[in-house]
């Protein structure tokens, strides 16, 4: 019987990328049960939005709107609403890919439960959310000040939310240590986020293109009829294939493992610990962490 992956342990940028892919495969059930049932709700807002918005779009190319200035301003003003339903969609899934892996840690690699995964959610939704707003304010501040102050802490930030979710720790304590642990590996980590994210771009480019090939196409005769049944169904295919933002999570996540047991070694002691015992911890939540 094949072994599940060991989380805690140092990878180069392949084996991240690698494992990546292999951790998802070997959970995509559970995982993915945990994503619908959790960020369903969130999905179909993104579905609903993303087709009226592209809707109206098509509504200004066609010429049905009276009003032209008046139709843009619709189109404007759905846009905005539907790219807030896809970064809470992104959010969402983030959090719950992060929370899944958190819980198969303190199991001991063993794949968690619905019932224990939506137990984490609603324990770190709230201080999980008022972090993401702190670190996007941080983040536009260093685009402004210069654009290499906020590529620079690109990464960084990256791993805030995994350690604050994966150590239960606070926001002060996830903010130091992720400037801690990737001190020379900067490059390793930006770079499996850059591809990790490409992945995902692309596998959403699928519905992306189409929607809005279609949208600016519609005057055509022979998309007259079938139009709003086509946008509709991109609109869920692109919503759907949001899930897939599950897989920067989890190499976002295998990369903090690979820092912090560079840094640290708490794998190593964890095995040193329990050798010969046989005994795991496998309490609901981890200790804080200051």
């Amino acid at each position: 019987m094949k072994q599940p992956i060991e989380l805690r342990r140092v990878r180069d940028f392949g084996q991240v990328i690698n494992d990546s892919f292999t951790f998802l495969k070997e959970n995509f059930k559970p995982l993915f049960k945990s994503l619908f049932i959790i960020c369903g709700f969130f999905l179909v807002l993104g579905t609903i939005t993303t087709a009226f918005a592209y809707l109206k779009m098509s509504s200004m190319f066609t010429g049905r709107f009276q009003n032209i200035q008046g139709g843009q301003y619709d189109y404007i003003i759905s846009f905005v609403i539907s790219m807030f339903s896809l970064i809470a969609a992104q959010a969402c899934i983030h959090l719950v890919t992060l929370c899944y892996i958190s819980v198969y840690l303190q199991k001991g690699n063993v794949k968690p439960t619905f019932a224990e995964v939506w137990g984490y959610f609603k324990y770190y939704f709230f201080r999980v959310f008022g972090s993401t707003i702190l670190i996007a304010i941080m983040s536009v501040i260093g685009f402004l000040l210069c654009v290499i102050p906020g590529f620079y802490v690109f990464p960084i930030f990256y791993l805030i939310i995994p350690i604050m979710v994966i150590e239960n720790s606070s926001f002060s304590y996830a903010f130091n240590k992720a400037f801690r642990i990737i001190k020379e590996n900067w490059w390793s980590t930006f770079g499996v986020i850059f591809v990790m994210g490409m992945i995902v771009g692309i596998a959403n480019s699928f519905a992306q293109y189409p929607i809005t090939i279609i949208s600016m196409s519609s005057t055509l005769v022979s998309l007259k009829n079938i139009t709003t049944p086509l946008i509709i169904f991109f609109s869920a295919l692109r919503n759907i294939l949001m899930l897939g933002y599950a897989l920067p999570g989890i190499a976002i996540c295998l990369c903090y493992f690979s820092l912090a047991e560079q840094k640290d070694g708490l794998g190593l002691l964890e095995r040193i610990e329990k050798f010969g015992t046989g005994a795991a911890d496998n309490s609901n939540l981890p200790t804080e962490e200051y």
